[in-house]
């Protein structure tokens, strides 16, 4: 399992992207930013933007393996990069919830969601598109800054924009993750 972990390159970019996430969420605190939209102005919390470095170096690991050596051995890797994956998100999870109580906001709380509902949507898209997916999440964020906001008011459908305390957020969150992770299953057997 260890050689596994090091041919992914997990023990240098996962802490590094970690780091980053960390780093990023702890930056942004609670401040917005205004971007342009074709039904208004919203203000757009800036913590939107921060899983998208962990998604590229998750992405990064994914993608660093060979192949044909996997799809033809005894042992199937897809467990261990679901644990993988799983293991990322869960960190990112709770580096948002300890750097939402070192602030005194809830608001930190949106990062680690917002990783499980991009990563499952990368990890969806990573099933036909393979590594072209990671522009999924980058592209779900700018549609939502286009179209997902009424006034400065996010529509439900954009799950990311949605308040930290929004049970539906947090919901379709861990049902996205755990339909990407099932996407993982099948899409981490193929060679191309």
């Amino acid at each position: 399992m260890s050689l596994w972990f090091k041919a992914r390159k997990g023990h240098t970019l996962l802490p590094l992207a970690l780091a980053v996430f960390a780093g990023a969420l702890f930056a942004v605190q609670d401040n917005t930013v205004l971007l342009p939209s074709l039904v208004g102005s919203p203000q757009v919390a800036l913590s939107l933007f921060v899983p998208v470095p962990l998604l590229a170096f998750l992405m990064a690991v994914l993608e660093s393996r060979l192949p044909a050596a996997e799809a033809s051995g005894v042992r199937s890797m897809t467990w261990l990069d679901n644990g993988l994956v799983t293991a990322v998100v869960g960190a990112a999870v709770l580096c948002s919830v300890l750097i939402a109580s070192l602030q005194g906001t809830g608001a930190a709380t949106t990062g680690g969601r917002n990783a499980a509902f991009l990563a499952g949507l990368m990890l969806i898209g990573r099933a036909w598109a393979g590594q072209a997916a990671v522009m999924l999440p980058v592209g779900w964020l700018v549609t939502v800054a286009v179209v997902g906001f009424r006034g400065n008011v996010p529509r439900p459908w954009t799950v990311i924009a949605l308040p930290a305390d929004d049970v539906f957020a947090a919901a379709a969150s861990l049902v996205v993750f755990a339909i990407g992770l099932a996407a993982q299953i099948r899409s981490s057997r193929k060679t191309a």
